[in-house]
């Protein structure tokens, strides 16, 4: 019997969530195809691809840094052999880590000339063009329809790994707005980048936190013509769902059914069963 219960419960709790992932996959991909309308970043190989030259670091503690040394030489690098993408990505990089701070005069004048240089202008950061925007507002919304939840969204920008994250909902890992990705999520990034055509997605693979939790993820990548610019990742720690820990459960279930009330909504509604209900009458 008590099988029986924890089968149900466990359904309860799945089919939502597939539901949810659903509405998830189908927003990400009409997102996707107007950002690929609108056809509006560099051409060229991706930054990552360029192994000798891709400024970012991994440090022996497993953080990322942006390497100056590294960076200056892709500047040079991508001043004599252009490549708008990269060079577009290069600058990007280094205008969302102030990397200007951190070079002397001589420095200083060799990125200047490669920032004058017009086909590398669509990249200067503009919030208010980012792509990206319109995945925040679907992470932000199906993550606080999760809150209280172990299920946490995370939007990274791959385009800056060592500030990736810019979006995040239901933390479970204590990771917020403006941390770095992972050392894994720095491996997707220069293996999505060995190859000119859109990965797949990764689906529901184990991970373990540095605490030992076992968590279900599952990472999207979001492009713009053929360019990585993203990851959704969603991260569930089951740890505690296995049917041994009830109050777990229970916690869970209840946030996850957890409605809220809300004035505008309830007037729709009732318009909307007043109108099919006089649609009804007049039949």
């Amino acid at each position: 019997m008590k099988e029986k219960n924890i089968i149900k419960q466990i359904a309860w709790i799945l089919l939502p969530a597939l539901l949810i992932l659903l509405a998830v996959v189908c927003a990400i991909f009409l997102v996707g195809e107007k950002s690929r309308e609108k056809g509006t970043l560099l051409k060229g190989k991706a930054l990552a691809s360029y192994g000798a030259y891709y400024p970012v670091r991994v440090k022996p503690d497993g953080g990322l840094y942006l390497d100056v040394a590294r960076f200056m030489q892709a500047v040079d690098y991508f001043s004599r052999f252009p490549d708008s993408r990269a060079a577009g990505e290069l600058i990007y990089i280094g205008q969302g880590n102030s990397i200007a701070l951190q070079l002397n005069d001589d420095q200083k004048s060799r990125y200047a000339a490669l920032l004058k240089k017009p086909n590398y202008a669509g990249y200067r950061i503009k919030t208010q063009d980012d792509p990206l925007r319109s995945y925040k507002s679907i992470v932000d919304g199906i993550g606080q329809t999760l809150a209280g939840t172990n299920v946490e969204i995370v939007l990274h920008d791959t385009r800056n790994p060592m500030k990736s994250i810019v979006a995040i909902q239901n933390p479970i890992t204590g990771r917020r707005v403006g941390d770095s990705t992972t050392n894994f999520g720095y491996e997707l990034i220069k293996s999505y980048a060995a190859t000119e055509e859109e990965g797949p997605n990764y689906i529901s693979y184990a991970l373990t936190t540095k605490d030992g939790r076992k968590v279900k993820s599952t990472t999207i990548p979001l492009y713009q013509d053929k360019n990585l610019i993203g990851f959704i990742c969603i991260n569930i720690d089951i740890s505690q769902l296995d049917g041994a820990n009830k109050d777990a459960e229970a916690t869970f279930i209840k946030a996850f059914t957890t409605t809220s009330d809300n004035e505008k909504i309830s007037e729709v509604i009732e318009n909307t069963s007043r109108n099919l209900l006089n649609a009804e009458t007049a039949k």
